[in-house]
């Protein structure tokens, strides 16, 4: 297994050399199995509980309802692959539910997850601490400038509108600084990656197998 595991590795690295049969080789296992894994566990975690809760539920018609409506949803997917479309339009009911749910969940998310807790580290009292007066001070003008940046309303030539703009150069250098941090966290989990894998082949070929 170490083996395997060792060439799949240097079939990956071998991309920095450019796109060649190798690495193509190593993707198309790895969307192969990838996908078998996806379904063997829809398989033993969705769809064959959904059936079994079927049979036992058949003799309850509202609980049977219930687990069909999934069904029949999915059953309208597969219209898609019919290719006509007087079938075919039937596979919007089930991608509409689908992505009204997902973007309330998003907005949801985004409300209480993101926006909610700013709002709230934003009025939140400072108190007598310098040091937290002093984050508390620059947390609020940090989100002012920010959201100034998004605010295209107000006619740049009168006096507010200078004002915004100003604030709005500010803001564009705090997203930029933000979008460094968040860059730098993404390539510096790339390189744990990376130098777990390097990792990995020196101890394989320092072992007695190896």
């Amino acid at each position: 297994m170490g083996l395997i595991a060792v060439v799949l590795t240097l079939l990956v690295f071998s991309r920095l050399l450019g796109d060649n049969p190798a690495y193509r080789l190593a993707q198309y296992l790895f969307i192969g199995v990838s996908l078998g894994y996806a379904f063997v566990v829809i398989y033993h975690h969705v769809l064959r509980p959904s059936f079994m809760a079927i049979l036992v539920d058949s003799a309850n018609p509202l609980r049977l309802l219930v687990h069909l409506v999934p069904w029949v949803l999915s059953l309208l997917l597969l219209t898609r692959l019919s290719g006509r479309q007087t079938i075919s339009w039937l596979a919007n009911i089930p991608l509409a539910l689908l992505f009204g749910v997902g973007a309330a969940l998003a907005v949801g998310g985004a409300l209480l997850g993101t926006l909610l807790p700013q709002i709230l580290d934003t009025i939140r009292p400072a108190g007598f601490d310098p040091v937290q007066m002093i984050g508390s001070v620059l947390l609020l003008l940090g989100v002012i400038f920010t959201l100034s940046y998004f605010y295209f309303t107000i006619p740049r030539e009168s006096a507010q509108g200078r004002v915004v703009v100003f604030s709005a150069k500010i803001g564009r250098w705090l997203l930029m600084v933000a979008f460094g941090f968040f860059f730098a966290g993404g390539l510096l989990t790339y390189l744990t990656a990376l130098n777990g894998r390097l990792e990995f082949i020196v101890g394989w070929l320092r072992s007695p197998f190896g």
